[in-house]
């Protein structure tokens, strides 16, 4: 019986010894609230030097070599002060933003231990009318014209001088891009307008469709030879976003030989539990 309980107490020893320690987290375990850094990039908009802010962060630890997969979040309208990185009241909430900071977690924390853990980038959209903010990306004038093409040429040349911390840390060689709403139309916008050299390897597109569609109007050209592949996320009571509209889009990769997939549901204009998990922009975004 001594030695029984002897060598009991030696396994359990010995199977203590072994247990792993946990990484520490960028976020909070139930996913509502992540650390970040905060940095306003002043970039030249014609002939007014204008301040955009941008949120960052990367995980804990050391980055691989050739640096942390780097994620870009592009919010879609929402109020200037705006933080996808934290949960909000109630009210805040709508659309489905309490998912934002739960995708952020699974970026930088990857607590399911699958895949891989990822730098993120959340821009703040240009403001309009003081209060809101929207991405410019479908806009009648050239989007060549816009501020949005001003600030992504800066704000992409100040990541790699260091301007975010060591650009060693960031492969920029993987990037990868989704947003909801104006948002999601804004990571289109970089398989149309910055990818010439293949640097995005895989989009995520929640209620939104091709870079210069907005809303019921949507006609998408011959896409890029190099568009990266894309998920969409659509609810099928999108009165914002019609379900249509994406399916244009969808349609045309299939047809041009892209990978592409998409998850629907039943909901409307939001980010939902899809959006995460086996289902999510995560997953999607290991694939490549």
């Amino acid at each position: 019986m001594g030695k029984t309980l002897i060598l009991s107490l030696f396994v359990i020893a010995g199977s203590l010894i072994h247990i792993p320690k946990a990484e520490a987290a960028r976020c909070s375990a139930d996913g509502s609230n992540c650390t970040y850094k905060e940095r306003t990039n002043w970039y030249w908009c014609g002939l007014v030097y204008t301040p955009r802010t941008v949120r960052y962060q990367v995980p804990e630890g050391t980055a691989p070599s050739g640096g942390w997969r780097t994620a870009f979040f592009y919010h879609g309208t929402s109020p200037t002060s705006i933080n996808p990185y934290i949960t909000y009241p109630l009210l805040l909430n709508a659309f489905g933003a309490d998912n934002s900071p739960k995708i952020f977690r699974e970026l930088l924390d990857n607590p399911a231990g699958t895949g891989h853990k990822y730098a993120t980038f959340a821009p703040n959209p240009p403001a309009t009318a003081v209060v809101g903010q929207f991405w410019h990306t479908n806009v009648v004038f050239p989007y060549s014209a816009s501020c949005d093409n001003s600030f992504f040429n800066d704000f992409f040349a100040e990541i790699k001088n260091g301007s975010y911390g060591s650009s060693s840390q960031y492969n920029l060689s993987k990037r990868y891009a989704y947003g909801i709403s104006s948002g999601g139309y804004n990571a289109s916008r970089m398989a149309v307008t910055f990818n010439g050299s293949s640097v995005w390897k895989a989009l995520g597109i929640v209620s939104a469709s091709y870079a210069t569609c907005a809303g019921p109007l949507c006609s998408v050209p011959t896409l890029p030879s190099n568009h990266p592949p894309t998920k969409f996320w659509h609810g099928t009571s999108d009165l914002i976003v019609p379900m249509f509209t994406m399916e244009k889009y969808y349609d045309k990769l299939i047809a041009s030989g892209k990978t592409t997939a998409k998850k629907i549901h039943g909901g409307g204009h939001e980010f939902t539990g899809d959006n995460l998990g086996s289902t999510g922009i995560k997953n999607w975004f290991d694939a490549y």
